[in-house]
């Protein structure tokens, strides 16, 4: 019956993952417009002269040619039935620009620079929407570059629908952005649990240092999904946060290694460190002030990233040659991380020497695996070290805890008591509590009899001060209740209000279980500031009202109510 439920639960839950994966990356084909067919908006535009005329220069939006002021002025001719009402909808990159129809102004893009956004904004999807016209009318764009150095020009540019538009991007990125979402998901859980439990420093080091790292790359890699500039309002941290995060990669990811090879103390780390804060420094210091834009202090970042590497890369050999690496574990982690330094590199050499847009084309894959793999293997570390944590909690407990009748034992007593000394401050009631006939009922019934009054005495003490305070057995029929109060009449009154629940578990106690002799119970309390005196001489004046208690109650007879002290 089981085993067939788990199999059925785990199918259930199978499908619904595998149904996920498909929806995430299978089309969807509809027509929710009258406009659903594309038209490449990219070919067809031509360089203006002076006289804002045609030339024969025919335009590529993805290279466009700037005069000396950096300004591109570029049209083309539209028909009403070749537009069908698209939108022109494309992705501007480092140009402000404005677009006019037949003369008039249509749109015009010139965004406001704040300090935190650079010289430059990097990429903005627009969807620009001509009126209706009959006919033939004359689209012309004046656009101007910005952000000297880096590349401007326009790019995925169609006659389209606005809805459709978007479904495209998202779909051609979708990848990408599952990918990093993903990987933002399992870094953010891994730091928050290395947070949450109490682990040991190194092991919590590593798993946030982990977890940092997915973070970091998880944001890199979607940069190019457009997905955070289409959602975001200010586009400005975006860019930002796309360059600040790299300048501190190397603290997390070198961080890594030295857990690994328990080389946190290394003056490598340190030396990065510095090397990261100095480069923060000069890149706040060089574009917040509009000196110059990110890019052009990006080179710095790529240094620190790459020594970090080499220090990365001379740790774990030293590491192996003084034999630290052991477990294989160890190595599973070093392999893994190596495979994501590396994909890293091979982005940076193809954005130096190719030019390449897509700065994270091979680092997603190494994200990947090393997201699939390390995350696993500190997850299982986690699991492991929680289990220590719990069996260690659990001898702790069992160490305080008396064993016939769960309460807190001696031991802890102990410890209350001269936690209590050491205080300067605090009101606490401190209760004595003797079974009566413990001796009478073991001598004549046996110890078995015994252990049902103990426990029994037990029970009805719990019951009756738990809620306010501690229990604790202290001997074999002997216990000790602390209350805490803010005033000596509040402490009254809560003492008569356990004194009475007390009783009448006693009576419902004996009434319930008939034993040879009823349960008696006597008791005695006393009041304890921590300003004043110290817990032992409250103890010995609540044991002597206790033994008066006791008195009483055997000239009186057995029964808690004859007497009350």
């Amino acid at each position: 019956m089981e085993k067939r439920l788990f199999i059925t639960n785990l199918c259930i839950g199978g499908s619904l993952l595998i149904a996920l994966v498909i929806a995430c990356f299978t089309s969807f084909y509809y027509k929710g417009s009258t406009y659903s067919d594309k038209q490449d908006a990219m070919k067809g535009w031509y360089y203006l002269d002076e006289n804002g005329n045609p030339t024969d220069r025919e335009a590529d939006l993805l290279n466009l040619e700037y005069d000396e002021n950096d300004h591109a002025s570029i049209g083309r001719l539209l028909t009403s039935d070749g537009l069908m009402g698209g939108d022109l909808c494309f992705i501007s990159t480092n140009v402000v620009f404005d677009i006019y129809m037949d003369d008039e102004l249509l749109f015009d893009f010139h965004p406001e620079m704040r300090w935190y956004t650079g010289l430059s904004y990097g990429n903005i999807v627009h969807e620009v929407t001509a009126p209706f016209f009959e006919g033939d009318a004359f689209m012309r764009i004046e656009a101007v570059s910005i952000g000297d150095g880096m590349w401007a020009g326009f790019s995925r540019a169609y006659f389209q629908g606005t809805a459709e538009y978007l479904k495209d991007i998202l779909a051609e990125n979708l990848y990408k952005l599952v990918l990093s979402i993903i990987c933002f998901i399992v870094g953010l859980m891994l730091v928050i649990f290395a947070l949450i439990f109490e682990f040991r420093s190194k092991n919590r080091l590593e798993s946030v240092a982990v977890g940092v790292v997915a973070m970091i790359l998880s944001f890199w890699t979607n940069s190019g999904t457009f997905m955070l500039e289409l959602l975001m309002p200010d586009k400005g941290i975006i860019r930002m946060l796309d360059y600040m995060v790299l300048i501190f990669l190397p603290i997390p990811g070198l961080l890594i290694v030295c857990c690994v090879t328990k080389s946190e103390r290394s003056r490598l780390m340190r030396i990065t460190e510095i090397l990261v804060a100095v480069n923060f420094l000069h890149t706040v210091c060089l574009v917040w002030t509009g000196i110059c834009d990110y890019h052009e202090v990006l080179s710095f970042t790529h240094f620190n990233f790459l020594l970090a590497v080499c220090f990365a890369i001379y740790l774990i050999v030293r590491a192996y040659r003084r034999h630290t690496v052991k477990e294989r574990s160890q190595t599973v982690v070093l392999f893994t991380y190596m495979i994501l330094v590396m994909s890293g590199v091979v982005d940076l050499i193809f954005y130096y020497t190719a030019g390449s847009h897509d700065m994270a084309r091979f680092s997603r894959v190494g994200l990947l695996i090393f997201i699939v793999v390390l995350s696993t293997y500190e997850v299982g570390q986690l699991i492991a070290l929680g289990q220590k944590v719990y069996e260690s909690d659990l001898m702790k407990r069992l160490a305080h805890e008396d064993g016939l009748t769960k309460l807190e034992n001696r031991l802890a007593f102990t410890e209350l008591e001269s936690e209590l000394a050491m205080r300067n401050e605090g009101l606490f009631l401190i209760v004595q509590f003797d079974i009566n006939y413990l001796k009478k009922v073991n001598d004549t019934y046996g110890h078995q009899e015994g252990d049902r009054i103990i426990k029994g005495g037990a029970e009805v003490i719990g019951e009756s001060f738990l809620e306010y305070g501690r229990v604790f057995r202290t001997g074999g029929d002997e216990f000790i209740a602390v209350l805490e109060g803010k005033s000596s009449e509040q402490l009254k009154k809560t003492y008569l209000s356990c004194e009475k629940k007390l009783n009448t578990y006693i009576a419902e106690f004996n009434e319930r279980e008939q034993l040879p002799l009823p349960l008696s119970v006597a008791y005695g309390m006393a009041e304890y500031d921590c300003s004043a005196g110290n817990p032992e001489e409250a103890e010995k004046l609540a044991d002597q009202r206790m033994y008066e208690h006791k008195k009483a109650l055997k000239e009186k007879g057995i029964t808690n109510e004859a007497v009350k002290c």
